[in-house]
């Protein structure tokens, strides 16, 4: 596998974020998967579930499940896993959100776990489907308490990446895990589901679109994914590799500070902050050209953006019109907000994360420009760019989330929740936007078991967020990866790279 960017760590709690996701799911089973394709929940190690009520869930575990050293999974397992969730040190992007209703998990005894929420939570199984479960390493069975579960010493990170600390059970075993390097995985001869097809599995970092692409056609590696846009063709003509793609849910945003009076890389604005400003922002909603972007720098494998929730995922607006392009507007809206010259900003971008993602910050720079603003482009490694994100460091940048619960209300907390870290809201929210209307729809959803309510007050909130100019979407991206023929590699929606779906045709 040759990657445009690897995990930054073995350890599957540690940061909540699109390569992470990739390696965890490869080596650390959660208690259910959510099917990229169709949205479905299926078992993974809960082998069957029921709810009682309205708020218990009891969940009855794979009896066959073992981790890597013959250990039996036990119900004191899953509790330490989600209780670690909250205490991982360093983290920047804990997964507490997807753990934020549970009031309390305990061992139900004869093989299963019961979970009580604090309020109904229907896509609590969605949401555990994230939660890589490992080894209790405390040698008791811990009391759930949403904070710190009585314990102090938890597996640290540092042991999940040397190898002393196995991160789970999973269709593969790492190892050897080399930073920004190389993955090698072995494949878990003790799997309890179905075993992966190929017994071992090398993970290249290939940031450079090129090298990537070289890499494949120069037969050094089977599959690539993230495949360049102007390589389609040569890839397709060939005759010896083939695409595997899907549309997905992940949107290419950009996100304006709005969480401070004072904003860094912004000057000419007499120390204000001009992101507070809704006129500025719904200006630079004005001036992009997301058709241009969608259909030039992403050579039409992407979909333009002017929600969080791409079309088809369960929250979508139909109601929402599409952003216009009117880059004069936006200079009456600027001068408006008392900046009719402008002022200076910069625009953040991470260099090796996201298809073409220099290019379309290249382009974006050129768009916001001709509206009068001067736009300086800063582009850093995928490795420290959102550690610099999470310290606040920028006041406009690009990024990216998918709906990684295979529905849209995940993705809104994530994304336009008020950030909000003990509550494990905003994690991704690193501009800082913040709505009371939009938090009361979210959370009113959250605790709807009913399909029809849940999925109006979501579309309240994505309305919320298009009204408030919150956000500028950019482009839902098109999952596309490079296969050599002989290999059958399954896409995902939410751009996941599973491994174990790899197999001779």
């Amino acid at each position: 596998m040759g990657l445009a960017a690897l995990a930054t760590s073995v350890d599957p709690h540690f940061h909540r974020a699109g390569y992470n996701f990739d390696l965890r799911e490869n080596i650390s089973d959660a208690l259910v998967y959510t099917n990229g394709v169709n949205g479905n929940v299926e078992p993974r190690l809960a082998k069957s579930w029921e709810i009682q009520g309205d708020t218990k869930w009891v969940i009855t575990l794979e009896p066959k499940a073992k981790f890597d050293d013959g250990n039996a999974l036990g119900a004191d397992d899953v509790i330490y896993s989600i209780c670690r969730v909250r205490n991982v040190p360093n983290s920047p992007g804990l997964f507490s959100s997807f753990i934020a209703t549970i009031a309390d998990i305990k061992d139900a005894g004869d093989g299963k776990i019961e979970i009580d929420t604090k309020k109904p939570d229907p896509n609590l199984l969605r949401s555990l489907s994230n939660i890589g479960i490992v080894q209790n390493s405390t040698g008791r069975t811990l009391a759930y308490d949403g904070k710190t579960c009585g314990n102090d010493n938890w597996l640290e990170t540092a042991g999940f990446n040397s190898g002393k600390v196995s991160p789970g059970i999973g269709h593969y075993r790492v190892k050897k895990f080399a930073p920004d390097v190389e993955i090698e995985l072995e494949r878990n001869e003790q799997y309890y589901g179905t075993p992966a097809a190929y017994d071992s599995v090398l993970v290249k970092s290939l940031p450079d679109n090129s090298a990537r692409i070289a890499a494949l056609l120069g037969g050094s590696v089977d599959v690539i994914n993230a495949v360049p846009i102007n390589s389609i063709d040569s890839i397709q003509s060939s005759g010896k590799y083939h695409l595997s793609s899907i549309p997905s849910t992940l949107l290419i945003f950009l996100l304006p500070d709005q969480g401070q009076e004072e904003t860094p890389k912004v000057s000419g604005t007499d120390g204000k902050n001009p992101f507070l400003d809704p006129r500025v922002r719904k200006a630079l909603n004005l001036a992009i050209n997301r058709e241009q972007i969608a259909e030039t720098v992403m050579g039409g494998m992407a979909q333009p953006a002017s929600q969080i929730i791409v079309d088809g995922v369960f929250g979508h607006n139909p109601g929402l019109q599409p952003y216009r392009y009117d880059p004069q507007e936006a200079k009456r809206l600027l001068a408006d907000a008392g900046y009719p010259n402008g002022f200076s900003m910069t625009l953040n971008a991470p260099s090796d994360r996201y298809v073409n993602g220099a290019q379309v910050a290249q382009a974006v720079t050129a768009m916001l420009s001709q509206i009068g603003l001067n736009v300086t482009l800063e582009t850093f490694p995928f490795s420290i760019y959102f550690t610099k994100a999470s310290a606040y460091e920028f006041s406009l940048y690009l990024a990216g989330a998918a709906a990684d619960t295979g529905e849209g209300l995940s993705q809104m907390i994530n994304l336009a929740g008020t950030r909000n870290p003990d509550r494990g809201w905003g994690g991704a929210n690193r501009g800082r936007y913040s709505s009371k209307v939009t938090d009361k729809a979210l959370e009113d959803a959250q605790s709807t078991l009913d399909d029809a309510r849940r999925e109006e007050l979501i579309l309240a909130a994505v309305a919320e967020v298009y009204e408030d100019d919150g956000y500028v979407p950019l482009y839902h991206e098109f999952g596309v990866w490079g296969v050599r023929n002989g290999v059958h590699y399954d896409p995902n929606a939410n751009l996941t790279n599973i491994f174990y779906t790899a197999r001779p045709e």
